[in-house]
């Protein structure tokens, strides 16, 4: 983002898709496809998490598994020598990933 950041439908977020077969079709917890622009949100900006994306999902011995990502801190800055890391325990309990 740099200096601005975009308009807030059009910040990064994380979002996911699944299917019963790994090639596909993929689809979000409302059944739209993700080809045809579905996801189900997972993380996106709240408070000072601003556009959080970049991620990847560790399994930690205590926690189970953690989604890590990078994201602005609207208190610092946008540039990316001001972005930051973050990470979440991901839970399971509705069926889809949620943070």
């Amino acid at each position: 983002y740099d200096v601005d950041k975009p308009a807030t439908t059009d910040e990064y977020k994380i979002q996911v898709c699944r299917s019963t077969s790994v090639s596909g079709p993929f689809v979000d917890k409302n059944g739209k496809s993700c080809l045809q622009g579905g996801g189900t949100t997972v993380l996106e900006s709240h408070d000072w998490v601003y556009g959080p994306g970049g991620q990847g999902i560790i399994s930690d011995p205590e926690l189970g598994l953690v989604l890590y990502y990078h994201y602005a801190d609207t208190r610092f800055g946008y540039s990316d020598a001001q972005k930051q890391f973050g990470v979440n325990q991901l839970n399971f309990s509705s069926g889809w990933p949620c943070v």
